[in-house]
């Protein structure tokens, strides 16, 4: 007598209707993006469980669950600098300002002047 095996990813098609395959294929590409975005590891766990049904000695349950672990970015840091009052501030109070300097609306498109001309 031969042993033929019947496909993982058919009996996976099989549970719920296909649910287990589609949310464990969306959870791979959150998994792959959230590894590329922070080039950490991730995982991805499908767990699947058999037991035997109650009242009925040739029946099993199947029932199967997929998870992700998504790495953790690291969040970036800021620079500031702590003034006389201990208070944090972006500009370095040790450092002089240049007169005439002012910071430009980013909103307003204008082009660059050439001075070397």
């Amino acid at each position: 007598m031969t042993n033929q095996v019947r496909p993982f990813a058919t009996i996976l098609q099989d549970l719920r209707r296909g649910a287990v395959l589609d949310e464990a294929a969306v959870l791979l590409q959150e998994v792959v993006a959230s590894v590329q975005d922070t080039g950490k590891k991730g995982k991805l766990t499908l767990v699947v469980e058999i037991a035997p049904m109650k009242g009925d000695d040739a029946s099993l349950t199947v029932a199967a669950s997929v998870t992700a672990t998504k790495p953790k970015s690291t969040p970036k840091a800021a620079v500031f600098f702590a003034d006389a009052d201990h208070n944090l501030v972006r500009d370095d109070p040790r450092q002089a300002s240049l007169p005439g300097l002012r910071v430009l609306d980013k909103t307003i498109d204008i082009e660059p002047k050439d001075i070397a001309k």
